[in-house]
């Protein structure tokens, strides 16, 4: 463990972004439609999200830093309206790395209130970024078809993570929170954990409707029939890990039970997904929050675990 934490210490900075950054992630496809007027940039960090108003543009999330150029080549090929909002799904700079590039005096810029403290706080390797408007646990933006609705239910991937709801494209945006469709990372240098998860995750399944497409913080678009699957995962994770924890198993005897049921082989993958080459396979990243959960279960100051050398990935 003493290995871990000290990558966890390496890496609190700014969520390891500029070691991220030199990973050499993919860059920026080309737009794609979603459902209606919801539309989704991928690559260079988290997925964009661009919603097209009647007489703007809402933008969420804006990648790494010196993405905003690409990222507004992608929207004029669907609209020449301009840029009128910003939301952040959390304070990450895969997400919120071009605010500053992108904002300005005519573009309001929104997140959740942890999320805004973090982005404005002095420090870190990109300096501040400022949010206009915070919310705490609900807030509702423009109404009829460019109606927008932000949910917090606590947290998870951060304190301060946002979903950001489409209701008449019945879409939601879900950052990362839910990402590749495998179990999270877990930050819990700004406010994660990996037992709080499965509630969050419970809450955004029962509290939020209509919604049919989701955009996933990194990665693809998912049913909600999908994200259910995932909400249960991670419920089932938890409560493996607990009980293995109870009876005096370790890490790796929890994720051997979590194996064992078929139900969860999507989750347990041991192939890397396209784009997260920096961040191992899905059952590793499983094991990662296994040993998170172990830790927060016993009392202990929980490790930020990007990922594992992968002589340790689980096969």
């Amino acid at each position: 463990m003493k290995r871990i934490a000290v990558l966890g210490a390496l890496v609190v900075s700014g969520l390891a972004a500029v070691g991220v950054t030199a990973q050499g992630l993919p860059g920026i496809t080309e737009i794609e439609q979603v459902n209606g007027n919801v539309y989704k940039i991928w690559g260079a960090g988290g997925n964009t999200t661009v919603f097209v108003r009647e007489n703007d543009v809402v933008l969420i999330d804006t990648k790494l830093p010196n993405s905003g150029e690409a990222i507004l080549a992608e929207v004029r090929k669907v609209t020449d309206l301009p840029i009128g909002m910003i939301i952040n799904t959390h304070s990450h700079p895969d997400h919120m790395g071009s605010n500053n590039e992108l904002s300005g005096d005519s573009v309001e810029v929104v997140a959740h209130l942890n999320s805004k403290n973090r982005m404005e706080a002095e420090g870190g390797p990109f300096g501040v970024s400022e949010v206009d408007t915070a919310f705490s646990t609900f807030m509702e933006i423009g109404e009829g078809d460019d109606r927008i609705e932000l949910y917090h239910f606590g947290a998870g991937h951060t304190d301060g993570d946002a979903f950001v709801v489409f209701p008449n494209d019945r879409t939601m945006a879900a950052g990362d929170i839910y990402a590749w469709h495998m179990s999270p990372l877990i930050d819990p240098g700004s406010g994660g954990s990996m037992l709080a998860l499965p509630t969050t995750l419970t809450a955004a399944y029962y509290g939020i409707d209509g919604v049919d497409h989701v955009i996933q913080g990194h990665g693809d678009v998912s049913s909600w029939e999908e994200f259910g699957s995932f909400v249960q995962f991670n419920r089932a994770l938890v409560q493996t890990a607990e009980q293995t924890l109870q009876f005096g198993g370790d890490e790796r005897a929890a994720l051997d039970a979590l194996d064992d049921n078929p139900g969860w082989a999507i989750f347990l993958g041991t192939e890397v997904k396209p784009g997260l080459e920096y961040g191992g396979s899905p059952k590793s990243r499983a094991l990662i929050n296994i040993m998170v959960a172990f830790a927060e279960l016993r009392g202990e100051e929980a490790p930020l675990i990007m990922g594992l050398p992968r002589e340790e990935w689980p096969e």
